[in-house]
């Protein structure tokens, strides 16, 4: 049975390049040529907000102020990391969705 309580080293080597991927994506992206902002969906992976926000964490991000909006369990927590884009680790937990994206 997989732990889903912590970030375990496999689940780091499986998501890393993905979420790194991301960052670099984002990074590269000029704000005036996208129109949408930039996503990716981890919903229904080993991550959970606690085990992403880690790997972020090991990529020297910090964690800023959450915010739920209650009963309909969604969630939304910012990633800082200085010299880059803001993060958020979204989603819900009515239907365990779990998305990183580019802050507004």
């Amino acid at each position: 049975m997989t732990n889903r309580w912590q970030l375990t080293e496999g689940v780091k080597e499986k998501f890393l390049p993905i979420v790194q991927g991301f960052i670099n994506k984002l990074e590269a992206s000029n704000p005036d040529e996208e129109e949408n902002l930039l996503e990716v969906d981890l919903s229904g992976t080993e991550l959970n907000p606690f085990t992403l926000q880690e790997l972020l964490e090991s990529l020297g991000y910090k964690k800023g102020d959450a915010d739920t909006n209650g009963w309909e369990m969604d969630f939304w927590i910012p990633m800082n990391k200085e010299g880059f884009k803001t993060l958020s680790v979204d989603g819900t937990g009515m239907i365990f969705a779990l998305y990183l994206r580019e802050k507004e």
